[in-house]
């Protein structure tokens, strides 16, 4: 089933800013929504691309594939495979901008809050108080929700009213801070585009109570050094083990990429030089580590990401399905 329109937009804004939707994303969703968004400042279309991103498990060593004119086609060339070359569309060389006020603004309008949406803090916002008298914050991304000076702002603002922040999923550690400073936490896919009362970038209040219980999908204890993806037993090296910690740890915090030197000196020490082709190899060996025995084993591999700007790997798992035990 295709990811709905705004589910999309507001998983994409986990990011941070700038958030881009990709014209391949945006293609099974054209029509009159989408122009509306458009026009309302939501997306805000960008110069066509000019480079493409490497196949997610690709270990080529480039962190963008230049886009070419090959008889009359666009193509992202693969350096090492042919057979990986990606014919490109008009579509996919578009790009959007996501831009979260404006995006806030659509939400807070969707959801009958009277005027504009007060910016508390970058990425923050008050959009008012629901129908049970709570200030409600709506934060577009982990790092927002959680900056300093974040909590005392809110409350200034809420006065005496009781908080509740609307905010992506976040590490148990990091939501219970907030909770026991007295803040209500929803997360935004439980009460926006939630498919259930409230339609498109409206704002559920029923689900604003309750909260979905989420099994995770990978399981690290550090102390015993053993790792479950899936339910399944994986059999780790010391070396693979160590990278597959590193990324889960900025997995469940911002930012979430790793970059290649902090790899290099995570696993060989800051004082020894290595070149950032060298970091392929432990990525390899630790994708294969968890492909071994899968029955799905490319979008295992997959869940290693290469990524570029900044150039580096993460894991691609939300923070809810991840648990890294002591």
């Amino acid at each position: 089933m295709t990811e709905t329109l705004p589910r999309l937009l507001l998983r994409l804004s986990e990011a941070g800013d700038p958030a881009i939707l990709w014209g391949r994303q945006a293609a099974p969703h054209a029509g009159r929504d989408f122009e509306r968004l458009l026009d309302h400042g939501v997306l805000v279309e960008q110069a066509p691309a000019t480079e493409w991103d490497v196949c997610p498990a690709c270990d080529c060593g480039l962190y963008a594939r230049p886009v070419q004119q090959v008889n009359g086609q666009h193509i992202a060339v693969c350096p090492t495979d042919r057979r990986s070359d990606l014919v490109l569309d008009d579509d996919d060389l578009r790009s959007f901008r996501i831009h979260p006020s404006a995006l806030v603004r659509e939400i807070a309008m969707a959801s009958g809050f009277g005027g504009e949406p007060a910016p508390v803090a970058t990425g923050v916002w008050h959009l008012g108080e629901t129908s049970n008298q709570r200030a409600l914050f709506l934060a577009l991304s982990q790092d927002a929700a959680l900056q300093p000076g974040l909590i005392g702002l809110m409350r200034s603002l809420a006065r005496s009213s009781p908080i509740t922040v609307i905010a992506p999923a976040m590490a148990a550690d990091d939501r219970a801070r907030l909770v026991d400073a007295g803040l209500h936490l929803v997360d935004v896919s439980h009460c926006i585009a939630c498919d259930g009362a409230a339609p498109g970038l409206s704002i559920d209040q029923s689900k604003l109570e309750s909260q979905p219980s989420l099994a995770p999908r990978l399981v690290i204890q550090r102390a015993a050094k053993t790792v479950s993806l899936d339910g399944t037993p994986k059999t780790l090296s010391d070396q693979e083990f160590q990278l597959l910690v590193l990324l889960a740890e900025h997995a469940l915090k911002s930012p979430a990429i790793v970059e290649n030197r902090a790899i290099e000196a995570h696993i060989w020490g800051a004082s020894i030089h290595r070149i950032s082709s060298q970091v392929r190899e432990p990525v390899r060996a630790l994708r294969d580590a968890l492909a071994r025995g899968s029955t799905d084993a490319t979008s295992v591999r997959a869940l290693i990401e290469n990524r570029r700007n900044p150039n580096g790997y993460r894991l691609a798992l939300p923070s809810e399905e991840i648990e890294l035990l002591s």
